[in-house]
């Protein structure tokens, strides 16, 4: 039976996909059997996340079994499913994970937006996926103003929710001396560990974004997680 790990972000387009991209390539790269999930997207005909993933870490596994839900609009999940009509089923996820992990040595789950995007309205939120999925967490943060404010905030809520967060990925680092200060302050406050720090990447062609996971995320890091 395989584990998973789930990645939240501190915001929406805060470079969830591109993370756990990066966490499902290196694990593959080093011959472990790992899978994407992403349970519900928004914005597209075609679950957009999950193309990406398939695309840049050769992943031959069905849309079907990689998303449980792909709404056109690109509005919070409880509305989108409103909008089209498709009640969201949490146990249409749950089952489709519990498949996803007899299959695969590990599998990356990403959430949609930030902890507290309502999946169905006034009901269950990521965070209550989260706890029923039973997985630990990643917070993928942004480098730059405000996120301190925004991880930590964060963190706290997971940590109010029970849930075991394992540390933060910062994106789009580009180096400067107050990027480099946010990270620190975030260490300090949160004690937690900051697994990774990935470049602000201008050129996105596959090969350019393979060297930057492997230059920048460890492979014996990713298997702590789990």
């Amino acid at each position: 039976m395989g584990r998973g790990v789930f990645i939240i972000g501190t915001d929406t387009d805060v470079g969830k996909t591109f993370v756990s991209a990066g966490i499902t390539y290196m694990l593959r790269k080093n011959e472990y059997k790992a899978c994407y999930f992403k349970p519900i997207q928004s914005g597209g005909t075609i679950p957009i996340d999950v193309k990406f993933v398939k695309d840049v870490c050769h992943i031959e596994e069905s849309y079907e079994l990689m998303n449980s839900y792909c709404f056109k609009e690109g509005v919070s999940p409880h509305l989108a499913s409103k909008i089209e009509n498709i009640t969201i089923k949490k146990e249409k996820i749950l089952d489709t994970y519990k498949e996803l992990i007899k299959k695969y040595d590990y599998v990356v789950v990403e959430g949609a937006g930030g902890i507290i995007v309502p999946l169905i309205e006034n009901e269950y939120y990521i965070y209550d996926l989260v706890k029923d999925l039973k997985l630990p967490c990643v917070i993928v943060a942004r480098a730059g103003v405000g996120t301190i404010n925004h991880t930590v905030l964060t963190y706290e809520f997971a940590k109010s929710k029970g849930i075991d967060v394992k540390g933060i990925i910062i994106n789009e680092y580009s180096g400067g001396f107050y990027e480099e200060d946010n990270v620190n302050i975030l260490k300090n406050i949160t004690k937690l560990k900051v697994i990774s720090k990935i470049s602000k990447l201008e050129n996105l062609n596959k090969n350019t974004i393979k060297n930057e996971y492997e230059k920048n995320i460890n492979i014996d890091n990713i298997l702590d997680l789990f």
